[in-house]
């Protein structure tokens, strides 16, 4: 049996595990924030698409709200390499990456996440290629002491699992994230981290040397007992700005630039800010301000 199909055998064995529903009982659910920037992040979504695009890359990212809500910032790092020479006529690779993600909820709260990823790529037809990708690590959820509570630190394993298709002009994924639905109660609340899926996928409906244009589409279920549909518009013009547009059904638009491939130390480097705001039809006003970073070594 070939290693690629090990991984979607096994894919679609932890998916059918995992397929119940979360206990009426829990008092507070928990997701991980959802960055408008999602399209230049997706290994946070889908560990398959680790190595989809860049072998060896780092990207960081900072989301931090200016409106509606004080005390709050999410930052996160992903890190992916070969781990060994790579043939230019290699139709397989196997790519190992880190994750670090954290979320501050004002002074007390602190959300961190730790996870160690690989996946496994394979052309299967033509430029047409499979991957798929694992994740494990944990999460530690922190409540610093105040003059009148304690404090406490609660620390829980989690993974994720995925597959994508993809070439160079489209992809479609699908992934599992939070498998082990982890309780955390470091104090009185209890709070769970409910299992939950992705797909996406993206098609570029215009690529030349001078224009790429390419939209993207995220679905997340259930998300807070409901379903997240986040959909973007990717302009990319001749091969050096970036210009997106956003909308997270519902909740907000955002709005993106950027510039790609600067020069920077014989590397190349990508560098995008975004602007999002809520939407009318959302209960609470909230605008965000983003920017990410993405260096090709």
């Amino acid at each position: 049996m070939k290693l690629q199909h090990i991984y979607v055998y096994a894919f679609f064995i932890v998916l059918f595990f995992h397929t119940g529903e979360v206990n009426a009982q829990i008092s507070s659910m928990n997701y991980p924030v959802q960055f408008s920037q999602f399209i230049f992040s997706y290994p946070m979504i889908n560990p398959a698409s680790t190595g989809a695009i860049n072998n060896n890359l780092i990207s960081l990212g900072y989301q931090k709200p200016v409106s509606g809500f004080t005390g709050l910032s999410t930052y996160f790092c992903n890190l992916s390499f070969v781990p060994y020479r790579l043939s230019q006529s290699s139709t397989k690779k196997s790519i190992i990456g880190a994750r670090f993600f954290n979320d501050n909820e004002g002074a007390f709260i602190n959300r961190s996440r730790f996870y160690i990823t690989y996946a496994f790529h394979a052309s299967i037809s033509g430029n047409l290629k499979l991957s798929g990708g694992i994740d494990f690590g944990g999460m530690n959820f922190a409540v610093k002491a105040t003059p009148t509570t304690e404090g406490a630190s609660v620390f829980r394993l989690d993974a994720g699992s995925g597959i994508l298709l993809y070439n160079d002009r489209f992809h479609a994924g699908f992934s599992i994230n939070q498998l082990f639905r982890s309780v955390f109660q470091p104090l009185d609340e209890r709070i769970i981290l409910p299992t939950y899926f992705n797909i996406s996928g993206s098609y570029a409906l215009i690529y030349r040397d001078n224009a790429e244009i390419r939209p993207h589409l995220l679905v997340t279920f259930p998300y807070y007992r409901s379903v997240s549909i986040q959909s973007s518009v990717y302009g990319l013009f001749y091969e050096k700005f970036i210009l997106v547009a956003g909308l997270n059904y519902r909740k907000n638009v955002s709005f993106m630039f950027g510039l790609h491939d600067l020069h920077m130390f014989d590397n190349e480097l990508d560098l995008i800010f975004s602007y999002s705001t809520t939407v009318h039809k959302a209960a609470l006003s909230i605008t965000r301000l983003e920017v990410s970073i993405k260096y090709e070594f």
